[in-house]
């Protein structure tokens, strides 16, 4: 029988309503007296690390999740991460790279309705969790309404509906039936040789509008890193080239995504693509946002 850790830091999953609003009150405790059904196949032990809602999650805090798992990695077979689902994607894509060479599997979830609540989805997504922790995969992977995502294409597309979350750009990697049996149909992917052990959290996603004042990078002079969502395969207007140049001359690392969930960057397909290699702008590729995001705090690129 499979030993797994579950590392629960708050979010919806673990919710509770006060005069304030929703706000996380269980432990890892807790949330596993919902799901009995866990005895069948696995132990879990826990670990509270934080009860936090995810808005309030910081890098530091991500990289106290990634800490957590590394401490434990040899005493456990797979490991359970009880998240909020607001900031999910972006915790499942730092935690992708930052773990990328752990041989064991690390399955990130967390529920629309608190644990407890009438058709909450937090009993089946935390118990699917444990059933692909437990399948002994390797590898940064998130599971909610039966869908598998792999850590770097996790998309949260939704702010009410139950089934909220998809794979952006890529197929989900597998489902978790009804029957509760794990179907992978994406052949996994050997671990990295090694991995970051370190983030810069210093990195500033701009979103590129169609009338960006100019005038707003120069007050970004300076600053380390800076992704600018681009439209469609990337690119710059002409009437931001300048203000760009200047920045990059400031000594700021520029970096190019794209706001579409699937495509990614071809910064050589238009001239305007052109024109922002030639400033310097590096594009971050297929990745997502949230992945982009991760892998310039990894310093990965």
């Amino acid at each position: 029988m499979k030993k797994l850790l579950l590392i629960a830091t708050g979010g919806t999953i673990a919710c509770r309503e006060t005069e304030n609003g929703l706000s996380p009150a269980l432990d890892g405790a807790a949330l596993l007296d919902f799901v009995p059904e866990l005895r069948d196949f696995c132990t879990v032990d826990v670990r509270d690390l934080m009860q936090l809602d995810s808005t309030d999650l910081t890098a530091a805090d991500r990289l106290a999740m990634a800490r957590a798992v590394r401490d434990a990695q040899d005493r456990y077979d797979g490991f359970l991460l009880a998240h909020g689902t607001d900031t999910l994607s972006y915790t499942a894509a730092l935690l992708f790279y930052l773990l990328a060479d752990l041989t064991k599997p690390v399955v990130l979830t967390g529920s629309m309705l608190p644990m407890g609540a009438p058709g909450s989805d937090a009993p089946r997504n935390l118990l699917d969790t444990a059933r692909v922790a437990a399948d002994g995969r390797a590898g940064v992977t998130a599971v909610l309404g039966g869908k598998i995502l792999a850590g770097d294409r996790v998309c949260k597309f939704d702010s009410h509906a139950v089934d909220a979350f998809v794979s952006a750009g890529a197929p989900p990697l597998g489902f978790v039936g009804a029957d509760g049996k794990v179907r992978w149909d994406v052949p996994a992917a050997p671990p990295a040789a090694s991995a970051p052990d370190a983030i810069d959290p210093h990195v500033l996603l701009v979103k590129l509008t169609p009338d960006l004042d100019p005038t707003f990078f120069a007050a970004l002079h300076g600053y380390p890193k800076v992704i600018i969502e681009a439209f469609g395969a990337g690119g710059l207007p002409s009437r931001l080239e300048g203000a760009v140049r200047d920045l990059i001359a400031s000594g700021t690392r520029v970096y190019i995504t794209s706001q579409c969930p699937a495509g990614g960057v071809d910064l050589h397909r238009y001239a305007v693509g052109r024109r922002a290699e030639a400033l310097g702008a590096v594009s971050l590729g297929s990745r997502t946002t949230e992945a982009a995001l991760a892998a310039v705090q990894c310093g990965l690129v």
